[in-house]
């Protein structure tokens, strides 16, 4: 058992890995029923495959899914009523409520997106179990996952469950329940939802994988380096013949070229994830980012009123802000993981007899500058911790503009805004008859 394998083992590598597979399998589950994915999982293989009886049940899924849509965009009404029948007291109501319709609008896109995405997720997830088979053949380990993916995971869960906190009880109200159509939008509106937030997670979920794969090939190139110390020893007790260290050389480069091979799938792979997600990525960060500005509008809104409820709301928009944060951290952490390599001492090996671990090492290198990760999303910005700062500059200026319209007389009622949301209400009532 080597070093690598020891630190695993010792540091309950073991429970870390049966924990992380469980909760891995638990979010499978969860993904069949909210009908995102229709595929099931060969644990033998590890692989995910199509259902044994193929087109049927294919056919059944798809029928499911757009029932689901069509009910959901017939009770859309239904669920925003209450956004449609109340006053707006400013322009910022009105603007408050634009972003509300534009949030469930997106939404909505994005799960008939992923619906007929589902072969390329299917591959995608495929090449990840792949790629987690052959990393445990090169390092000669059984457990790849930390602890710290058990921590990130339930920290995300904890902020989903937050959020989810503000998100559903307005749609829990008793006027909701009276008759049977009302029924129908809340239970499909919720649905609909919990699928929502099911991708998104997934979004923050690829990263973190991606990141963690990345560490471990760096820390196992790390050690591959220490391994190869005695090569260049000059003290007589140790130093090896010129054929030992040839063939130690030889043995080393076909480990390099490996972890070049994988290296490069794990690159493809995460690349292919960010491609295919992009659209619910870039969902993520404008529901996050809108859903902060509606909810510190409330907390202006509150704090105007002396009402206690404004600390409530400033909760909530702290949760949102470190759901988003915690996103972008990941996608951060895996483009650091995958630039170590750069920074590792490959090319001070001694190499005067043979020029096989050079040639290998120059290639790796050639390769990594090439394959350069970065996760951007329909090339309008990169997730990285900088962005997270422009995102903050953004919330607290839209925070500032909030605080001079409160104090200025900005949120009292304005005669145009009335007549011009009358306007467009029964324009609205007359599409809906």
């Amino acid at each position: 058992m080597d070093k690598y394998s020891q630190q695993k083992r010792g540091g309950g590598g073991v429970l870390a890995e049966a924990w992380s597979r469980g909760l891995l399998l638990t979010l499978y589950r969860a993904a069949r029923v909210l009908s995102l994915i229709s595929f099931r999982l060969d644990r033998e293989e590890l692989q995910l495959k199509l259902p044994k009886s193929g087109s049927r049940n294919r056919i059944l899924e798809t029928v499911w899914r757009c029932l689901v849509v069509l009910t959901y965009a017939g009770v859309w009404p239904q669920l925003s009523a209450h956004l449609i029948t109340d006053r707006p007291e400013s322009y910022a109501d009105m603007f408050a409520l634009m972003q509300s319709f534009s949030v469930s609008i997106l939404a909505l896109v994005s799960f008939i997106i992923q619906a007929k995405g589902e072969d390329k997720f299917r591959t995608v997830l495929n090449r990840y179990l792949a790629l987690y088979r052959r990393i445990c053949a090169v390092t000669r380990v059984d457990q790849l996952f930390p602890m710290k993916f058990i921590v990130y995971f339930l920290l995300k869960l904890l902020l989903t469950i937050g959020g989810c906190v503000h998100e559903f009880p307005p749609l829990l109200k008793n006027e909701h329940f009276e008759d049977a159509r009302n029924m129908v939008a809340v239970i499909v509106g919720i649905y609909m939802w919990l699928g929502t937030l099911f991708v998104l997670d997934a979004c923050f979920m690829g990263f973190l994988v991606s990141g963690i794969l990345y560490e471990h090939m760096a820390f196992n190139i790390l050690l591959m380096l220490q391994r190869m110390q005695p090569i260049e020893c000059e003290e007589k007790a140790v130093r090896m013949s010129k054929y030992q260290r040839m063939r130690l050389l030889c043995d080393y480069a076909d480990e390099l070229d490996e972890c070049a091979s994988i290296y490069s799938e794990l690159y493809g792979v995460t690349i292919a994830f960010r491609r295919m997600l992009q659209w619910q990525i870039l969902f993520y960060v404008y529901y996050n980012f809108i859903s902060i500005c509606l909810i510190l509008y409330l907390c202006i809104l509150h704090y105007l009123n002396a009402n206690e409820i404004a600390l409530v709301s400033l909760a909530m928009a702290t949760i949102k802000l470190f759901n988003l944060i915690l996103l972008i951290m990941c996608a951060d952490y895996a483009v650091r993981e995958s630039q170590k390599p750069n920074r590792l001492p490959l090319d001070i090996v001694c190499t005067d007899m043979d020029q096989r671990w050079d040639k290998s090492v120059e290639t790796f290198l050639s390769q990594q500058q090439t394959q350069r990760l970065e996760i951007k999303v329909l090339g309008f910005f990169q997730l990285n911790n900088e962005f997270i700062l422009l995102i903050l500059s953004a919330i607290i200026s839209y925070l500032f503009i909030l605080i001079q319209f409160g104090i200025t007389g900005g949120f009292e009622a304005s005669e145009e805004v009335r007549k011009q949301f009358n306007s467009s209400s029964h324009q609205i009532q007359e599409l809906l008859n």
